[in-house]
């Protein structure tokens, strides 16, 4: 069993069929019950670029957490240093000019753009200024369906349109080579979120290093921009992301 995106499996609306996925698997490490000579038992693979506390506990009802194996790079949590990060400080009336101004100034040769919004709403009136003004983009956030969210980001990596806008949705599991530069149209709420989002730039494959520019709006988005910029200068990893699957915090910590 491969748990994919681990940290996106703790949002409340995974985590209950999650646990009942796990209650029926036999799973290998201290799972309960008899073990028969020829009973098969389930290894678990658990996999992301950062590891939420909570995927511990869920997995700790079910098997024993202690017995996993952990394999993590040395650039764990870190920006990519390849990657350029450029913060903006915006009034919010000013980012529907400032995003438009930095589409029309990027050479047709630069690349595919992504450009994150924080809801789906966002995303649709964003596309609508696009819209306006001919700049040729795709749509992708959750009220649509899955099967028209395939055929969008599939159009989207043909090269169908150079531009997508998008909620975090596309921010894991997608293969966003083609992609150079990502705007954070509305800034995200965690560190995590935006190590995913600047993880869509700079892959392997790509053509080019790319870079992140993100509008930074409001006060609590320029306390997360501190944190960043001092993992960055510093070359380490973004604070609040170390928790381990092999050692779940202590019952009320």
């Amino acid at each position: 069993m491969v748990l994919d995106e681990a940290d996106a499996l703790m949002d409340e609306s995974f985590v209950e069929p999650l646990e009942e996925i796990l209650a029926h698997a036999p799973l290998a490490a201290g799972a309960p019950g008899p073990v028969g000579p020829g009973e098969a038992r389930t290894q678990v693979v658990v996999v992301g670029a950062t590891f939420p506390t909570g995927l511990s506990q869920t997995l700790g009802k079910f098997t024993d957490v202690g017995r996993f194996i952990t394999l993590s790079t040395q650039s764990l949590h870190r920006l990519p240093p390849h990657v350029q990060q450029k913060f903006l400080r915006l009034k919010g009336r000013d980012k529907p000019p400032e995003l438009l101004q930095l589409l029309k100034e990027r050479p047709a040769s630069g690349g595919a753009v992504l450009i994150f919004c924080n809801s789906a709403s966002t995303v649709n009136w964003l596309g609508y200024i696009l819209d306006d003004h001919k700049i040729k983009h795709l749509r992708l956030q959750g009220q649509m369906s899955a099967a028209a969210r395939a055929g969008i980001f599939a159009s989207f990596q043909k090269g169908d349109a150079p531009v997508l806008v998008c909620t975090d949705l596309a921010s894991r599991g997608l293969d966003t080579s083609s992609v150079q530069l990502v705007v954070n149209y509305d800034f995200p709420d965690t560190l995590q979120d935006y190590l995913h989002r600047a993880g869509r730039v700079g892959r392997v494959g790509s053509k080019a290093p790319g870079a992140v520019v993100s509008f930074v709006t409001h006060r609590w988005d320029v306390d997360l921009v501190r944190k960043i910029e001092t993992a960055a200068r510093k070359r380490t990893g973004l604070p609040g992301m170390d928790s381990s699957i092999n050692n779940p915090p202590p019952k009320g910590g």
